[in-house]
């Protein structure tokens, strides 16, 4: 009996959130790409953010992203890939990389965003990144060995391929399984865009 109202009780809450959700149509408030992109996280439903540094819109829904991270769902896994639409955007990816291979991304990731957009730091090169990662106690030349490095190439280069195959117009954009992408215009607003994320990690759990 007890397994039988467990049952239940999960097919409601489906139904529930299916209902709740009714209102979201593919090709209007999400994307589904032609051609889904294999995924990295196994088992879990992955979402991707794709952003970029010297954006304006993606450090300031970054708040609002850390806010909606402590919501998701077990069954769920986030990943962050900045995008590279042309040569421009390569040290923004690098400054990223870079930051994860030193096991920084939790404590300067944040940093980052505020030294371009409330400080105006100028961040163009790697003389620029290094100085400013020594001003936040990291080593010049591990710093300089990372940004150099032939993985952090690795990653930058899967960043272009990727930003190819997910076919999205700006950032920041959000890819959920390799086969929906969705962004603030798409979904009508950023607070509508997590009820679409949530809406697109349900229906991929599911």
């Amino acid at each position: 009996m007890k397994k039988l109202i467990s049952f239940l009780a999960v097919c409601f809450l489906s139904a529930h959130i299916n209902f709740a959700f009714a209102g979201f149509v593919a090709g209007e408030d999400y994307v589904v790409l032609d051609k889904p992109v294999k995924t990295v996280t196994e088992d879990k439903v992955e979402v991707r953010e794709l952003f970029w540094y010297h954006c304006p819109h993606c450090f300031n829904l970054e708040p609002m992203v850390d806010r909606w991270l402590k919501t998701l769902p077990s069954s769920a896994k986030f990943i962050r890939q900045p995008a590279v639409f042309s040569e421009r955007w390569e040290n923004g990816a690098i400054f990223y990389y870079v930051l994860e291979q030193l096991n920084e991304v939790n404590r300067l990731h944040g940093k980052l965003f505020d030294a371009i957009h409330l400080h105006k730091t100028p961040l163009i090169d790697q003389e620029d990144f290094v100085d400013w990662m020594a001003d936040h106690d990291v080593d010049r030349k591990r710093a300089n060995n990372a940004f150099k490095s032939f993985s952090v190439r690795i990653k930058l280069n899967k960043s272009k391929s990727n930003t190819i195959k997910y076919k999205v117009t700006g950032v920041p954009t959000f890819v959920v399984n390799g086969k929906y992408w969705v962004d603030s215009k798409r979904a009508g607003g950023e607070e509508r865009l997590f009820q679409v994320l949530d809406y697109l990690i349900q229906k991929e759990a599911q």
